[in-house]
C-alpha cells in the first residue's frame, strides 16, 4: 500500500508524539522503582524516533531488526547521524530484549537511568534532523 505525502507526515507526527511520551513513561516508570518497564520504555522511544525516520523516507518494516538495520546503514554509515546514536539503539534494543526476556536479569537504577538519559538524546537529534530536512 503506498503512502500519499500528507499521510507519511502525519504518522512521522505520531510516532515522534509516541517517542516522546515513551520518555514520560519511562521517567515515571524509573520514578516507580519499575527498571524493567522503564528499560522497555526506553528502547520504545528510540525505536518510534527510528521508525519515524524510516517512515519519512517510504520505508516500512515488519521488524525491528529492519528499522535498527535501516537506520544504522542510512544514517549512521552516510554520517548523518553520529555513531553514538547507532550504539545507543542497539545498546536500547539489547537491555529491552534481556529485561522481556532474561527472568534472571538484574538492573541497576543508575543503569536505566544512563539509558533514559541516552533515549531523551536519540529522540531529541532524530526531531531535530527531521526539523531540518
Amino acid at each position: 500500500m503506498s503512502l500519499s505525502d500528507v499521510q507519511r507526515r502525519h504518522i512521522v507526527e505520531v510516532r515522534l508524539a509516541n517517542a516522546e511520551q515513551m520518555l514520560v513513561d519511562a521517567s515515571n516508570m524509573l520514578d516507580g522503582g519499575s527498571l524493567r518497564s522503564a528499560a522497555n520504555r526506553c528502547y520504545y522511544a528510540v525505536f518510534y524516533a527510528a521508525s519515524a525516520l524510516a517512515m519519512r523516507d517510504n520505508r516500512t518494516f515488519h521488524k525491528h531488526s529492519g528499522v535498527i538495520s535501516y537506520f544504522d546503514a542510512a544514517y549512521v554509515k552516510t554520517g548523518r547521524l553520529s555513531k553514538e546514536l547507532g550504539g545507543i539503539i542497539r545498546r536500547a534494543f539489547d537491555q529491552r530484549c534481556e529485561t522481556d526476556y532474561d527472568d534472571l536479569v538484574e538492573l541497576r537504577r543508575d543503569e536505566v537511568s544512563e539509558t533514559l538519559q541516552q533515549a531523551r538524546r536519540f529522540v531529541a537529534e532524530v526531531k531535530s534532523l527531521l526539523q531540518t530536512t
